[in-house]
């Protein structure tokens, strides 16, 4: 079993390197925001927040938001956001997303969670965990990329790269774990939080545009976004020519 626990406490200063080179997660944390109407006064929770953007984004939208509540399961991840982020009105939380009440003196009306809602693996929990922290009308804006939710699109070229990568590791002689999810329709998504309590209020397509190979080459060195790597050394995932 992948234990993205142990990888995202490596990814770190990857991940930062890659979010401050790559356009990909600004242009996601900015449409994000810009999705609802952040105001002065408001509480928000950074589900997931990684090493600083959403929060960077929210902040520079709205710089006098009462309180944003960074959460994360990775200190490795919380490290690198705490120099990157000094604003007196945020706070860093070290908690699994499944279990987020009693972190918070108070509810909030706001969470956000860019490029990992589709990671966890108790989906459900997850969303119980946040409908019990929203005040009453309380909003959730998260994202799902083509790999995970059914656009009845063409598949992304991300998707491709990976199943490629999958033939040639097979080749070599190493062993696939993981895989992709099963995507999820707008349908299944809009039970799985009615369940909760939720309403679906309104959806949006977003294309981030192309991205460059090296671009690809560059996320694939993320412990975490590459767990297909995990058991694979460094050299083997670095040399097409070495195999086990």
């Amino acid at each position: 079993m992948i234990n993205f626990q142990k990888l995202w406490d490596k990814s770190g200063t990857k991940d930062d390197e890659y979010a401050r080179q790559y356009p990909q997660y600004i242009k996601t944390n900015e449409k994000l925001v810009s999705l609802v109407d952040v105001r002065p006064g408001q509480v928000i929770v950074d589900l997931a927040c990684g090493t600083w953007m959403t929060t960077e984004a929210v902040l520079k939208t709205c710089p006098n938001v009462r309180k944003v509540y960074a959460v994360d399961f990775s200190e490795d991840m919380l490290r690198v956001a705490k120099t990157r982020i000094k604003a007196e009105n945020v706070a860093f939380i070290h908690a699994d997303a499944t279990d987020l009440v009693g972190h918070f003196p108070e509810k909030v009306d706001l969470a956000l969670c860019n490029s990992s809602f589709w990671q966890f693996d108790d989906r459900s929990a997850i969303i119980r965990a946040i409908r019990t922290v929203l005040k009453d009308g309380g909003i959730f804006v998260f994202n799902l990329n083509q790999q995970f939710y059914d656009f009845g699109a063409p598949e992304a070229n991300q998707k491709v790269i990976i199943d490629a990568i999958y033939e040639e590791m097979r080749k070599r002689g190493f062993e696939v774990t993981g895989g992709l999810k099963e995507k999820m329709t707008k349908e299944e998504i809009e039970e799985l939080f009615a369940s909760a309590g939720f309403t679906l209020a309104k959806t949006a397509r977003y294309d981030v545009g192309p991205r460059s190979l090296d671009d690809f080459l560059n996320f694939f060195t993320i412990p975490a976004t590459a767990t297909f790597f995990e058991k694979v050394p460094e050299r083997a995932a670095r040399n097409p020519e070495h195999s086990p």
